[in-house]
């Protein structure tokens, strides 16, 4: 069902993995607002992380700027600005723990969109902000509890 794109040989490896998440935030569900308070701060997190992605995203489909111009130096300043800031709400999600199936779903979907692609572009380890998250998810779906 998923399947990888190939990402075009002039783009940064995070540019890459934004464009081969694009079709994956236009399909993400709406998450309800009526949610108890337990998840609010990981359902925030979430929400601001596809707003950060859907930037990036977004920044990804611009054309392609001549090399070492004052143009492709601002957009790429833009860009790495977005994937720090979309880094950090990945470290601060992986710090939240997510009580109810809202909360979880919502890490559920973020990991779901970025893992197939970092496991691919970067050489993720146990202290990588995707790899935090997927254990903190772990450790959510199975009540806290360490092995």
């Amino acid at each position: 069902m998923n399947q990888m794109q190939t990402a075009p040989t002039g783009l940064s490896r995070r540019g890459a993995l934004a464009s081969v998440l694009a079709a994956t935030v236009a399909a993400m569900p709406v998450m309800a607002c009526a949610t108890t308070n337990a998840d609010s701060t990981a359902l925030a997190l979430c929400a601001a992380f596809w707003r950060v992605h859907g930037r990036i995203k977004a920044m990804d489909t611009d054309p392609e700027l001549p090399y070492g111009s004052p143009e492709q130096k601002r957009f790429e300043a833009k860009l790495a600005k977005l994937c720090g800031q979309e880094v950090n709400i990945l470290s601060q999600l992986a710090n939240t723990p997510a009580h109810t199936t809202a909360g979880q779903q919502g890490k559920a979907a973020i990991l779901r969109a970025i893992l197939p692609t970092a496991f691919a572009d970067f050489d993720l380890g146990i202290e990588c902000e995707e790899i935090r998250l997927v254990m903190s998810l772990l450790d959510d779906l199975a009540g806290g509890l360490a092995a």
